[in-house]
């Protein structure tokens, strides 16, 4: 006897079971891949802000040092054309693009040591080679040099650990720029020098703006389309790029409090 009770399922149903489930996947693929490129996107900009962060923290501190030595520090830094180093000097790239370079002295004082040897000097250099991790991005690498007293050099002294050379201290820069200005804050066009016309006034800079623009390592946007950063200092400093990377601007003011006390 056939039990007529047993019921099954036809194709028709089993047809669109399979339709509803492929729309729930694909639903769910598609949320995952908007919440995954949020997500992404948040991790990019706290990248890009924390990088911004570590770096400007640290190249304000040495900007504000430039020129400080401590009371009765006797050294003295001269260059070989008899001219003394100065506290803070900014090199412009010649063709005005990115990036700027900078160097700051300023003095220290190691207390276990006796005599004039506890007094210290150091130079600090930021410049910028192009990144080895992708093209059209800067790497800024950082130096710091001891003078040496006894044969009035600027050295690199592998015993200390204070001193290094071209360390990478940040990646992904798009542009740095540093402008000099005076107590009016005028900007000291060419940034002073010893051979300049503007030699007068090394010791006359008030404030360094800094204008600094880190990109995302990764796409960020949907698509590409021409996105221009305007530098507040230079047009000539303008960015248009025609691609999906962030970039992102911001501008930085050390005051410097300690140029006159190293004359």
């Amino acid at each position: 006897m056939i039990n007529k009770n047993i019921q099954g399922i036809t194709l028709i149903e089993i047809l669109i079971g399979v339709v509803i489930s492929s729309i729930m996947m694909g639903a769910m693929l598609t949320s995952y891949k908007v919440v995954n490129g949020s997500y992404r996107q948040v991790i990019d900009k706290a990248s890009i802000g924390n990088s911004s962060r570590t770096f400007s923290d640290m190249l304000l501190r040495d900007i504000r040092m430039g020129g400080y030595k401590h009371f009765d520090d006797p050294l003295i830094t001269v260059d070989n054309n008899s001219n003394p180093d100065i506290p803070i000097e900014i090199i412009k790239n010649a063709n005005n693009t990115c990036c700027d370079k900078i160097t700051i002295v300023y003095g220290d004082f190691d207390r276990n040591l006796s005599n004039d040897a506890k007094f210290k000097r150091y130079k600090v250099t930021y410049s910028s080679t192009v990144s080895t991790s992708e093209d059209g991005v800067f790497q800024i690498r950082k130096t710091k040099e001891e003078w040496n007293n006894t044969s009035s050099t600027w050295e690199d002294k592998s015993e200390n650990i204070e001193t290094y050379t071209n360390e990478v201290v940040a990646d992904f820069v798009a542009d740095i720029e540093f402008i000099a200005k005076d107590e009016l804050g005028n900007e000291i066009i060419p940034p002073p020098t010893w051979n300049n016309k503007n030699s007068d006034k090394i010791y006359s800079i008030h404030t360094i703006e800094i204008f600094l623009t880190f990109r995302s390592k990764n796409t960020f946007y949907n698509n590409s389309k021409a996105r221009t950063i305007t530098s507040l200092f230079s047009t000539k400093r303008n960015q248009e790029n025609d691609d999906r990377f962030l970039r992102d601007p911001i501008i930085l003011n050390a005051y410097t409090r300690n140029l006159e006390s190293f004359r």
